[in-house]
C-alpha cells in the first residue's frame, strides 16, 4: 500500500497544527491560571462536666463543648460502691433505694445504648441544660464503702451530621435535633 505524496503532507500538517493548538492552549492555561492556595484548619472536638458537689449531693450536671466547633453531646451515668482505695464493691447501688437522682432538661433522651443524648447541638463555649439536678446517698452503703457518682461525656462535630449517625447511631432530624439510638 504506497500513500502518496499529497496525503502524507496533509496528515503532517494537521499532526502540527494539532499539535500547535494543543501547545499553546496548556502554555496559555498555565501561564494566566492564579495559583490557589488549599488551606485546611483541623477543628478540636472536646467536652467536659460541669457540676456542683458538696460531700453529700452531686447537683447542676451539665456538659460544656470545649472544643472549637458545635458538636452534639452524650453522657453516661457510673453509679457504683467504691472504697477509699477506689476498689469497687461487687453490688451496684439500686435507684430510688439507695440513692435518688432527679433527672434535668427533657433535651436529654436515655438512649438504647444506656447513654444520654442531648438533642441539640451545642455551639463551641456553650453549654447543655441540666442532665442531672440532684444525685445522693439514701440507703445503707456496704461496710467500708460510699456511693460514687461518675458522669462520662463525649461529642462529637455536628457537621456533616453523618459523623454522629456514623459513630453514635443516633439520627439527625432535618430540623437538626438529635434522637437518640
Amino acid at each position: 500500500m504506497k500513500i502518496s505524496k499529497k496525503l502524507l503532507i496533509t496528515i503532517i500538517c494537521a499532526a502540527v497544527a494539532l499539535s500547535a493548538t494543543v501547545g499553546g492552549t496548556l502554555a496559555y492555561i498555565i501561564s494566566k491560571t492564579a495559583e490557589t492556595e488549599n488551606s485546611f484548619e483541623p477543628v478540636f472536638v472536646s467536652c467536659s462536666v460541669e457540676e456542683s458537689f458538696d460531700g453529700v449531693t452531686k447537683s447542676d450536671v451539665k456538659v460544656k463543648n470545649t472544643g472549637d466547633i458545635s458538636a452534639y453531646v452524650r453522657a453516661t451515668v457510673i453509679v457504683m460502691w467504691t472504697s477509699e482505695s477506689g476498689a469497687v464493691h461487687s453490688s451496684s447501688p439500686v435507684e430510688n433505694v439507695d440513692y435518688t437522682i432527679a433527672l434535668g432538661s427533657l433535651k436529654w433522651t436515655k438512649g438504647s445504648d444506656g447513654f444520654y443524648y442531648y438533642s441539640d447541638e451545642v455551639s463551641a463555649g456553650a453549654q447543655t441544660e441540666l442532665l442531672i439536678s440532684s444525685v445522693y446517698q439514701t440507703g445503707e452503703a456496704p461496710a467500708g464503702y460510699t456511693l460514687t457518682v461518675h458522669i462520662a461525656a463525649t461529642a462529637i462535630q455536628s457537621t456533616p451530621s453523618r459523623a454522629v449517625v456514623e459513630a453514635w447511631g443516633a439520627t439527625v432530624q432535618p430540623s437538626g435535633k438529635l434522637t437518640a439510638p
